[in-house]
């Protein structure tokens, strides 16, 4: 599970991955007991967070939010 802030990859439902997005939440039950994370765009994420407000987000099921990790960190990793 991603906490707000970090780079995540969106799973559509045919498998394949969507880059660009932060996670702006970190899990929550909706109504109908579905988890889910608040995402936003990459571009809308940094500018709320320079202009001091929310960003624009929108729902996306947890199960289908991967944390993305930067390739110089797994880099970093392998090398130790």
């Amino acid at each position: 599970m991603p906490d707000p802030g970090q780079q995540v990859l969106l799973l559509s439902e045919n498998g394949s991955r969507i880059e660009g997005f932060r996670a702006v939440s970190g899990p929550l039950t909706t109504e109908t007991g579905e988890i889910i994370i608040r995402v936003a765009m990459e571009e809308e994420y940094r500018d709320s967070r320079r202009e001091g407000r929310r960003a624009v987000s929108m729902a996306w099921p947890a199960e289908l939010v991967e944390v993305s990790v930067p390739w110089y960190k797994w880099q970093r990793w392998f090398t130790r």
